[in-house]
């Protein structure tokens, strides 16, 4: 049987952030340990008990650290990031993990996020098709760039891919309306 989890951590919001960052490191740390075979962790910017404000950044900080588990962002809110920069990052921390990542994207479900970001009243199913397919074109395709869009209307930047793409999975709700091309 293969085992995995996935956690968005929550925290007492008067608890020390570095110690809640800490024993949720370890509880990765644990599942390595122990046999899972993939664990992914969730990200809020706003919310002071889901206190893990960039899951690409916790994941890098497991990175030397786990041997043979599967690491996957649960998930990376695409509307509130710019696609090359999540091209650049999951590219990188791909190859950190040795080909160990899951890439996990989706529109982001907390409005406090989405207010923050700016989107709130935007169509974010709208705009994580968008991006997505921005990161996706943009490991397909050689510098320089040039991705035109709706809602990011230019795309032009150097080479974030260095040859490798990780596993992808989404978490959308889209009643059938949002048609994939990935």
């Amino acid at each position: 049987m293969k085992l995995g989890f996935f956690t968005m951590p929550i925290h007492p919001v008067d608890k020390d952030w570095r110690l809640s960052l800490k024993e949720d490191r370890e509880a990765f740390l644990l599942a390595d340990e122990l046999g899972f075979t993939e664990a992914y962790v969730g990200e809020h910017v706003t919310d002071k008990a889901e206190n893990i404000t960039s899951c690409i950044a916790f994941i890098a900080w497991l990175a030397a650290a786990t041997k043979q588990i599967k690491l996957g962002t649960g998930t990376v809110n695409m509307p509130n990031a710019h696609p090359a920069a999540v091209a650049a990052s999951i590219a990188m921390l791909d190859h950190m993990l040795d080909g160990r990542l899951i890439f996990g994207i989706s529109p982001g479900g907390l409005l406090s996020d989405a207010e923050v970001f700016g989107n709130l009243e935007a169509d974010r199913n709208a705009m994580f098709l968008e991006a997505i397919n921005q990161v996706l074109e943009i490991w397909a395709s050689e510098p320089p760039y040039n991705l035109a869009g709706q809602i990011l209307e230019h795309i032009d930047s150097e080479d974030p891919d260095r040859g490798h793409r990780p596993g992808l999975h989404s978490r959308a709700r889209c009643n059938g309306r949002i048609r994939r091309s990935w």
